[in-house]
């Protein structure tokens, strides 16, 4: 019974056998997950490019606050610091994804 594989899975972790579609279900939530992280990182992308843009514009601008030139660059600092850490995400997601 130990070596059946309804009680073992690829992983070598106990699958009860009253459970066999444990592992699709995992598999389809780390799916959803995927998908939902893609469409994070899509719209920090988006937030990214606005940020870096808005800051191009103030810079060539005389008449603005420096203080708002400066709260413009961290906004652009933490919209790509999301973006790097979104797509960190989604690349070690999808190599668990290959793995299983």
């Amino acid at each position: 019974m130990r070596d059946s594989p309804s009680f073992m899975d690829a992983r070598s972790a106990y699958l009860p056998h009253e459970f066999p579609g444990f592992v699709d279900v995992a598999e389809c939530a780390l799916d959803d997950q995927l998908e939902q992280l893609q469409r994070q990182y899509a719209a920090a992308s988006r937030a990214t490019a606005r940020a870096k843009f808005e800051v191009e514009l103030l810079e060539q601008r005389d008449d603005i606050n420096p203080n708002i030139l400066a709260q413009a660059q961290r906004q652009r600092a933490a919209a790509e610091t999301r973006s790097t850490q979104l797509l960190r995400a989604i690349h070690a997601l999808e190599d668990r994804l290959e793995n299983d």
